[in-house]
C-alpha cells in the first residue's frame, strides 16, 4: 500500500503542476505585497521564480521578448521590490513586479 502511495506521489511532482500567475501574485499579496507592473508578454508558463532582496539598493528585473532580453532596474528607496519571473515553453518570460514598504 505505501508503495502505491509513493508511486501515485512521483507521479504528481512529476507531472509539472505549476501554478497560475494569480495564484502566485495572491500569495504574495496575503503577505502584504501590491502588485506594481508586468514586463514581458503573459502566457503559459512552464515554471517561475522569485527575485528579492532586502539589502540590495535595487532589483534588476528582467524578460524576454521573442528572443530579446529586456531590464528595468527598480530602486529601493522607500520600497522593496520583488520579481516574480515566468519561464515560457517558447524560450520568452515574463516578469510581475511587486512592491512592499520598508
Amino acid at each position: 500500500m505505501n508503495r502505491i502511495i509513493h508511486i501515485l506521489l512521483l507521479g504528481l511532482l512529476l507531472s509539472g503542476c505549476t501554478e497560475e500567475v494569480h495564484e502566485v501574485v495572491a500569495e504574495w499579496q496575503e503577505k502584504g505585497w501590491t502588485k506594481v507592473r508586468t514586463h514581458g508578454v503573459k502566457k503559459e508558463h512552464q515554471r517561475h521564480s522569485t527575485l528579492m532582496s532586502e539589502k540590495a539598493q535595487g532589483v534588476e528585473v528582467s524578460w524576454i521578448e521573442s528572443g530579446q532580453r529586456k531590464t528595468k532596474l527598480y530602486r529601493q528607496d522607500s520600497h522593496y521590490y520583488l520579481a516574480l519571473r515566468f519561464f515560457c515553453g517558447d524560450g520568452d518570460e515574463f516578469a510581475v513586479v511587486m512592491r512592499k514598504r520598508k
